[in-house]
């Protein structure tokens, strides 16, 4: 049973110590710091697959188009809070002058 396990359980662990050491291919782990993007941007310009197509071009501006209108939904969301806490602490002042203390 031992004489199994063993020739597998070496060629299990050198398999796993090859795919550990061994570089994969694309951008590594030191790469991906600050300013990855432009350095990535910069060595693929020009190059066929790196250029997008119209449709690319207009799925971006939609998206841009949709996150700047949530985004300031967002914003009168926040606004209308502030206004509405506000008014509640005015009621709240107006209330306490009443009050004889």
């Amino acid at each position: 049973m031992n004489k199994i396990f063993l020739p597998v359980g070496t060629i299990l662990f050198a398999s796993l110590t090859i795919g550990c050491v061994s570089t994969p291919s694309g951008p590594s782990v030191a790469s991906l710091g600050a300013g990855s993007d432009t350095a990535y941007l910069n060595a693929s310009r020009g190059r066929a697959d790196a250029q997008v197509t119209e449709g690319q071009v207009e799925q971006y501006k939609r998206q841009q188009a949709i996150v700047s209108s949530e985004m300031e939904l967002e914003q009168k969301k926040r606004d209308n809070t502030i206004r509405n806490t506000q008014g509640i602490l005015q009621h709240i002042q107006t209330i306490r002058s009443f009050l004889p203390y």
